[in-house]
Protein backbone atom coordinates (compact mmCIF):
# COMPACT_ATOMS: atom_id res chain seq x y z
CA UNK A 1 0.00 0.00 0.00
CA UNK A 2 2.77 2.23 0.99
CA UNK A 3 4.72 1.65 -2.49
CA UNK A 4 1.39 2.66 -4.36
CA UNK A 5 0.56 5.47 -2.54
CA UNK A 6 4.24 6.71 -2.93
CA UNK A 7 4.35 6.12 -6.58
CA UNK A 8 1.07 8.13 -7.16
CA UNK A 9 2.59 11.06 -4.86
CA UNK A 10 5.83 11.63 -5.79
CA UNK A 11 6.09 9.86 -9.35
CA UNK A 12 5.06 14.26 -10.20
CA UNK A 13 8.78 14.99 -9.30
CA UNK A 14 10.41 13.00 -12.09
CA UNK A 15 12.06 10.78 -9.54
CA UNK A 16 12.74 6.75 -8.95
CA UNK A 17 11.21 5.87 -5.50
CA UNK A 18 13.56 4.10 -3.25
CA UNK A 19 12.29 1.92 0.19
CA UNK A 20 15.45 0.66 1.22
CA UNK A 21 19.01 1.46 0.88
CA UNK A 22 18.32 5.22 -0.23
CA UNK A 23 21.12 7.00 -1.53
CA UNK A 24 21.33 10.11 0.68
CA UNK A 25 23.40 12.78 0.84
CA UNK A 26 25.56 13.24 4.08
CA UNK A 27 23.80 15.93 5.13
CA UNK A 28 20.37 16.52 5.58
CA UNK A 29 18.65 19.88 3.87
CA UNK A 30 17.27 21.55 6.37
CA UNK A 31 13.66 22.91 6.14
CA UNK A 32 11.81 24.96 9.01
CA UNK A 33 8.05 25.42 9.86
CA UNK A 34 6.89 28.50 11.02
CA UNK A 35 3.98 27.64 12.84
CA UNK A 36 1.69 28.25 16.05
CA UNK A 37 1.74 25.17 18.37
CA UNK A 38 0.90 27.66 20.97
CA UNK A 39 -1.37 30.09 21.24
CA UNK A 40 -4.92 31.12 19.43
CA UNK A 41 -4.18 28.84 16.51
CA UNK A 42 -2.60 26.13 18.28
CA UNK A 43 -5.87 23.59 17.05
CA UNK A 44 -4.85 24.16 13.38
CA UNK A 45 -1.15 23.72 13.50
CA UNK A 46 -1.70 20.22 14.74
CA UNK A 47 -2.98 19.29 11.37
CA UNK A 48 -0.68 21.20 9.60
CA UNK A 49 2.40 19.95 11.57
CA UNK A 50 1.18 16.28 10.54
CA UNK A 51 0.72 17.53 7.13
CA UNK A 52 4.27 18.91 6.67
CA UNK A 53 5.78 15.71 8.36
CA UNK A 54 3.96 13.10 6.64
CA UNK A 55 5.79 14.99 3.50
CA UNK A 56 9.08 14.58 4.53
CA UNK A 57 8.08 11.08 5.30
CA UNK A 58 7.36 10.50 1.32
CA UNK A 59 10.38 12.52 0.50
CA UNK A 60 12.86 11.33 2.48
CA UNK A 61 11.20 7.55 0.82
CA UNK A 62 11.58 9.14 -2.66
CA UNK A 63 15.45 9.26 -1.64
CA UNK A 64 15.85 12.80 -0.32
CA UNK A 65 17.28 13.92 2.33
CA UNK A 66 15.11 16.34 4.51
CA UNK A 67 14.65 17.60 7.79
CA UNK A 68 11.88 19.15 8.94
CA UNK A 69 12.65 21.48 12.02
CA UNK A 70 9.44 23.35 13.69
CA UNK A 71 9.59 26.47 15.37
CA UNK A 72 6.31 28.09 17.58
CA UNK A 73 5.50 31.35 16.28
CA UNK A 74 2.84 31.22 19.04
CA UNK A 75 0.14 32.77 17.05
CA UNK A 76 1.21 36.27 17.54
CA UNK A 77 3.52 38.68 14.54
CA UNK A 78 6.25 38.91 17.17
CA UNK A 79 6.04 35.15 17.78
CA UNK A 80 6.47 34.76 13.75
CA UNK A 81 9.49 36.98 13.68
CA UNK A 82 10.97 35.35 16.75
CA UNK A 83 10.71 31.91 15.77
CA UNK A 84 12.34 33.24 11.95
CA UNK A 85 15.32 34.14 13.65
CA UNK A 86 15.61 31.10 15.93
CA UNK A 87 15.37 28.86 12.36
CA UNK A 88 17.83 31.17 11.22
CA UNK A 89 20.24 31.78 13.81
CA UNK A 90 20.19 28.52 15.60
CA UNK A 91 18.75 25.71 13.40
CA UNK A 92 20.42 27.11 10.35
CA UNK A 93 17.88 26.16 7.67
CA UNK A 94 18.10 26.26 4.11
CA UNK A 95 14.75 27.32 3.61
CA UNK A 96 10.92 27.67 5.23
CA UNK A 97 7.95 26.53 5.24
CA UNK A 98 6.13 29.67 6.45
CA UNK A 99 3.29 30.68 8.06
CA UNK A 100 -0.78 30.46 7.16
CA UNK A 101 -1.61 33.72 8.68
CA UNK A 102 -0.98 37.12 6.57
CA UNK A 103 -0.37 39.42 9.43
CA UNK A 104 2.96 36.58 10.40
CA UNK A 105 4.30 36.61 6.81
CA UNK A 106 4.11 40.07 6.51
CA UNK A 107 5.76 40.26 9.86
CA UNK A 108 8.70 38.12 8.56
CA UNK A 109 8.85 39.36 4.85
CA UNK A 110 11.36 41.99 5.43
CA UNK A 111 13.75 39.25 6.77
CA UNK A 112 12.93 36.40 4.71
CA UNK A 113 14.28 39.10 2.31
CA UNK A 114 17.34 40.15 3.71
CA UNK A 115 18.60 36.57 4.18
CA UNK A 116 17.40 35.60 1.25
CA UNK A 117 14.90 32.50 2.08
CA UNK A 118 12.53 30.57 -0.37
CA UNK A 119 9.79 30.57 1.86
CA UNK A 120 6.60 28.90 0.89
CA UNK A 121 3.89 30.26 2.72
CA UNK A 122 -0.04 30.02 2.94
CA UNK A 123 -1.31 33.48 3.83
CA UNK A 124 -4.01 34.96 1.50
CA UNK A 125 -4.06 38.65 1.93
CA UNK A 126 -3.27 40.09 -2.17
CA UNK A 127 -0.26 42.24 -1.32
CA UNK A 128 1.91 39.16 0.45
CA UNK A 129 3.24 38.69 -3.24
CA UNK A 130 2.78 42.16 -4.74
CA UNK A 131 5.44 44.20 -2.49
CA UNK A 132 8.73 43.22 -4.31
CA UNK A 133 9.89 39.92 -1.94
CA UNK A 134 11.08 37.41 -4.54
CA UNK A 135 11.58 34.68 -1.81
CA UNK A 136 7.81 34.18 -1.00
CA UNK A 137 6.11 31.79 -2.78
CA UNK A 138 2.01 31.18 -2.07
CA UNK A 139 0.56 27.87 -2.07
CA UNK A 140 -3.58 28.85 -1.18
CA UNK A 141 -5.19 30.92 -3.63
CA UNK A 142 -5.30 34.78 -2.51
CA UNK A 143 -7.86 36.36 -1.52
CA UNK A 144 -9.10 38.17 -4.62
CA UNK A 145 -9.77 34.48 -6.10
CA UNK A 146 -11.67 33.33 -3.13
CA UNK A 147 -13.99 36.51 -3.44
CA UNK A 148 -14.05 36.27 -7.01
CA UNK A 149 -15.46 32.64 -6.33
CA UNK A 150 -17.69 33.51 -3.66
CA UNK A 151 -19.56 36.26 -6.25
CA UNK A 152 -19.94 33.95 -8.68
CA UNK A 153 -21.53 31.01 -7.25
CA UNK A 154 -23.55 33.23 -5.40
CA UNK A 155 -24.68 34.84 -8.37
CA UNK A 156 -24.70 32.11 -11.06
CA UNK A 157 -25.41 28.89 -8.42
CA UNK A 158 -27.80 30.54 -5.84
CA UNK A 159 -29.56 33.09 -7.58
CA UNK A 160 -28.78 35.75 -4.83
CA UNK A 161 -27.96 39.59 -4.88
CA UNK A 162 -28.03 40.56 -1.47
CA UNK A 163 -24.86 40.14 0.44
CA UNK A 164 -23.93 40.62 4.06
CA UNK A 165 -20.51 40.38 5.43
CA UNK A 166 -19.14 38.98 8.84
CA UNK A 167 -15.93 39.80 9.04
CA UNK A 168 -12.76 39.29 11.94
CA UNK A 169 -11.48 42.77 12.54
CA UNK A 170 -7.79 41.81 11.71
CA UNK A 171 -5.69 42.20 9.01
CA UNK A 172 -7.13 38.95 6.96
CA UNK A 173 -10.59 39.14 7.73
CA UNK A 174 -10.41 43.13 7.26
CA UNK A 175 -8.91 42.47 4.10
CA UNK A 176 -11.49 39.77 2.43
CA UNK A 177 -14.86 42.01 3.40
CA UNK A 178 -13.03 45.35 1.77
CA UNK A 179 -12.58 42.74 -1.17
CA UNK A 180 -16.22 42.12 -0.86
CA UNK A 181 -17.30 46.09 -0.75
CA UNK A 182 -14.78 46.50 -4.07
CA UNK A 183 -15.97 43.02 -5.92
CA UNK A 184 -19.82 42.81 -5.28
CA UNK A 185 -21.09 46.07 -7.28
CA UNK A 186 -19.01 44.94 -10.21
CA UNK A 187 -20.38 41.58 -10.02
CA UNK A 188 -23.92 42.78 -9.51
CA UNK A 189 -24.34 42.43 -6.09
CA UNK A 190 -25.36 44.56 -3.30
CA UNK A 191 -24.02 44.56 -0.12
CA UNK A 192 -26.64 45.48 2.79
CA UNK A 193 -24.46 45.36 5.62
CA UNK A 194 -21.33 45.11 7.17
CA UNK A 195 -20.31 44.13 10.33
CA UNK A 196 -16.91 43.10 12.22
CA UNK A 197 -15.76 41.28 15.50
CA UNK A 198 -12.91 40.58 17.33
CA UNK A 199 -10.96 37.90 17.44
CA UNK A 200 -12.00 35.81 20.77
CA UNK A 201 -15.65 37.14 21.08
CA UNK A 202 -18.12 35.20 22.50
CA UNK A 203 -21.58 36.91 21.18
CA UNK A 204 -22.47 37.11 17.53
CA UNK A 205 -26.16 37.79 17.74
CA UNK A 206 -26.61 41.41 17.15
CA UNK A 207 -24.82 41.30 13.82
CA UNK A 208 -25.98 38.27 12.95
CA UNK A 209 -29.96 39.87 13.57
CA UNK A 210 -28.66 42.67 12.21
CA UNK A 211 -28.17 40.97 8.90
CA UNK A 212 -31.84 39.65 8.87
CA UNK A 213 -33.38 43.20 9.31
CA UNK A 214 -31.31 44.63 6.42
CA UNK A 215 -32.95 42.39 4.52
CA UNK A 216 -29.46 39.59 3.68
CA UNK A 217 -30.06 36.76 1.44
CA UNK A 218 -26.98 35.38 2.32
CA UNK A 219 -24.05 36.03 4.82
CA UNK A 220 -20.45 35.79 4.04
CA UNK A 221 -17.90 34.87 7.13
CA UNK A 222 -14.40 35.62 6.51
CA UNK A 223 -13.14 34.48 9.78
CA UNK A 224 -9.77 34.02 11.21
CA UNK A 225 -9.70 31.47 13.73
CA UNK A 226 -11.24 28.02 14.09
CA UNK A 227 -13.10 28.71 18.01
CA UNK A 228 -14.65 31.90 16.61
CA UNK A 229 -15.94 30.59 13.71
CA UNK A 230 -17.66 27.52 15.59
CA UNK A 231 -18.85 30.10 18.36
CA UNK A 232 -20.67 32.07 15.18
CA UNK A 233 -22.08 29.19 13.20
CA UNK A 234 -24.07 27.67 16.61
CA UNK A 235 -25.10 31.05 17.30
CA UNK A 236 -26.52 31.45 13.64
CA UNK A 237 -28.15 28.14 13.89
CA UNK A 238 -29.74 28.97 17.05
CA UNK A 239 -31.10 32.14 15.99
CA UNK A 240 -32.63 29.94 13.10
CA UNK A 241 -31.71 32.74 10.26
CA UNK A 242 -33.09 32.32 7.09
CA UNK A 243 -30.28 34.13 5.07
CA UNK A 244 -27.86 31.06 3.82
CA UNK A 245 -24.05 30.98 4.80
CA UNK A 246 -21.10 30.98 2.84
CA UNK A 247 -17.40 31.04 4.44
CA UNK A 248 -14.20 31.65 3.94
CA UNK A 249 -11.68 28.33 4.10
CA UNK A 250 -12.01 28.54 8.14
CA UNK A 251 -15.48 27.80 8.13
CA UNK A 252 -15.61 24.16 6.80
CA UNK A 253 -11.92 22.96 8.23
CA UNK A 254 -11.76 20.19 10.44
CA UNK A 255 -11.28 21.97 13.70
CA UNK A 256 -14.34 24.14 12.72
CA UNK A 257 -16.65 21.26 11.97
CA UNK A 258 -15.41 19.37 15.35
CA UNK A 259 -16.19 22.47 17.56
CA UNK A 260 -19.43 23.41 15.25
CA UNK A 261 -20.79 20.18 15.71
CA UNK A 262 -24.46 19.75 14.33
CA UNK A 263 -24.33 23.69 13.77
CA UNK A 264 -21.96 23.00 10.81
CA UNK A 265 -24.04 20.63 9.15
CA UNK A 266 -25.63 22.23 5.65
CA UNK A 267 -22.74 25.45 5.58
CA UNK A 268 -21.14 26.21 2.84
CA UNK A 269 -17.75 27.51 2.28
CA UNK A 270 -14.48 27.87 0.33
CA UNK A 271 -12.08 25.50 0.18
CA UNK A 272 -8.58 25.53 -1.18
CA UNK A 273 -9.53 21.29 -2.22
CA UNK A 274 -11.23 19.00 -4.47
CA UNK A 275 -12.31 16.21 -2.03
CA UNK A 276 -11.83 13.50 -3.88
CA UNK A 277 -11.63 15.18 -7.04
CA UNK A 278 -7.41 13.48 -8.38
CA UNK A 279 -5.90 10.87 -7.76
CA UNK A 280 -3.50 13.00 -5.77
CA UNK A 281 -5.72 14.30 -3.58
CA UNK A 282 -7.03 10.02 -3.05
CA UNK A 283 -3.69 8.96 -2.53
CA UNK A 284 -2.89 11.28 0.40
CA UNK A 285 -5.78 10.77 1.94
CA UNK A 286 -5.74 7.75 2.30
CA UNK A 287 -1.38 7.56 3.46
CA UNK A 288 -3.17 10.13 5.61
CA UNK A 289 -5.19 7.96 7.38
CA UNK A 290 -2.89 5.25 7.50
CA UNK A 291 -0.17 7.66 9.09
CA UNK A 292 -2.61 8.71 11.83
CA UNK A 293 -5.50 6.46 12.16
CA UNK A 294 -7.82 10.23 11.02
CA UNK A 295 -9.39 11.40 8.30
CA UNK A 296 -6.97 14.28 6.44
CA UNK A 297 -7.66 17.97 7.12
CA UNK A 298 -7.74 19.84 3.66
CA UNK A 299 -7.12 22.86 4.66
CA UNK A 300 -3.52 21.88 6.16
CA UNK A 301 -2.38 20.13 3.06
CA UNK A 302 -0.80 22.72 1.85
CA UNK A 303 1.95 22.01 4.00
CA UNK A 304 2.60 18.63 1.95
CA UNK A 305 2.04 20.27 -1.62
CA UNK A 306 4.60 22.88 -0.57
CA UNK A 307 7.08 20.88 1.47
CA UNK A 308 7.27 18.40 -2.17
CA UNK A 309 7.22 21.29 -4.51
CA UNK A 310 10.64 22.46 -2.66
CA UNK A 311 11.46 19.09 -2.74
CA UNK A 312 11.08 18.80 -6.45
CA UNK A 313 13.22 22.02 -7.09
CA UNK A 314 15.92 20.80 -4.49
CA UNK A 315 16.19 17.94 -6.90
CA UNK A 316 16.22 19.38 -9.74
CA UNK A 317 19.15 22.07 -8.75
CA UNK A 318 21.04 21.22 -5.67
CA UNK A 319 20.37 23.43 -2.43
CA UNK A 320 21.62 26.58 -4.22
CA UNK A 321 19.00 29.07 -3.22
CA UNK A 322 19.34 31.04 -6.03
CA UNK A 323 18.34 28.39 -8.24
CA UNK A 324 15.93 26.73 -6.23
CA UNK A 325 13.93 30.25 -6.55
CA UNK A 326 14.25 30.07 -10.58
CA UNK A 327 13.21 26.44 -10.13
CA UNK A 328 10.22 27.13 -8.08
CA UNK A 329 8.80 30.23 -10.54
CA UNK A 330 9.27 28.09 -13.42
CA UNK A 331 7.27 25.22 -11.98
CA UNK A 332 4.05 24.83 -14.56
CA UNK A 333 1.19 22.25 -14.07
CA UNK A 334 2.30 20.76 -10.95
CA UNK A 335 -0.33 18.50 -9.50
CA UNK A 336 -0.37 18.38 -6.17
CA UNK A 337 -3.28 17.38 -3.68
CA UNK A 338 -4.85 20.89 -3.44
CA UNK A 339 -4.84 21.02 -7.33
CA UNK A 340 -3.12 22.21 -10.13
CA UNK A 341 0.46 24.96 -9.04
CA UNK A 342 1.86 27.01 -11.89
CA UNK A 343 3.48 30.25 -10.17
CA UNK A 344 3.20 33.53 -11.92
CA UNK A 345 6.28 35.47 -11.53
CA UNK A 346 5.15 36.78 -8.46
CA UNK A 347 5.12 34.00 -6.49
CA UNK A 348 1.05 32.85 -6.90
CA UNK A 349 0.76 29.11 -7.11
CA UNK A 350 -2.87 28.34 -7.11
CA UNK A 351 -5.56 30.13 -9.47
CA UNK A 352 -8.84 28.14 -8.66
CA UNK A 353 -11.27 27.13 -5.30
CA UNK A 354 -14.42 24.96 -4.47
CA UNK A 355 -17.24 25.47 -2.81
CA UNK A 356 -18.08 22.84 -0.25
CA UNK A 357 -20.85 22.06 1.60
CA UNK A 358 -20.30 20.31 4.98
CA UNK A 359 -22.17 17.20 5.31
CA UNK A 360 -21.85 14.45 7.99
CA UNK A 361 -19.02 16.11 9.42
CA UNK A 362 -17.15 16.46 6.11
CA UNK A 363 -16.93 18.86 3.53
CA UNK A 364 -18.28 17.52 0.22
CA UNK A 365 -17.29 19.01 -3.25
CA UNK A 366 -20.10 21.26 -4.43
CA UNK A 367 -18.32 23.21 -7.41
CA UNK A 368 -14.92 23.91 -8.64
CA UNK A 369 -14.97 27.74 -9.55
CA UNK A 370 -11.96 28.87 -11.53
CA UNK A 371 -11.73 33.11 -12.14
CA UNK A 372 -9.65 35.40 -13.99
Amino acid sequence: MLKKILHVLVGVLGISVCFIGSALSAEAVLVGMNTPVTGAAAGEAVYFMKAAKLAEKHANAAGYNIKLLIQDNQSTNPGALAALNKSIEQDHIFALLGPIKSTQVLAISDRVKQTELPTLIGGTNVNLTQQGNPWLFRCRPDDSIVVKVMLKYIKEDMGLTKIAVLHDADAFGTGGADLIDDLAPKAGLTVVKREKYTTKDKDYTAQLLAFRVAGAEVMIHYGTNAEDVAVCQRQYRQLGLRYAYLGSPSSAVKDTIHLAGKAAEGILAIADATPGGSPEYTAYSEAYKKEYGEEMDAWAAWNYDALMILAKAIHEVGPDRGKVREAILNLRDYRGVLGTYSFSPNGDGRHSACVVEVKKGQPVLKKVVTVE
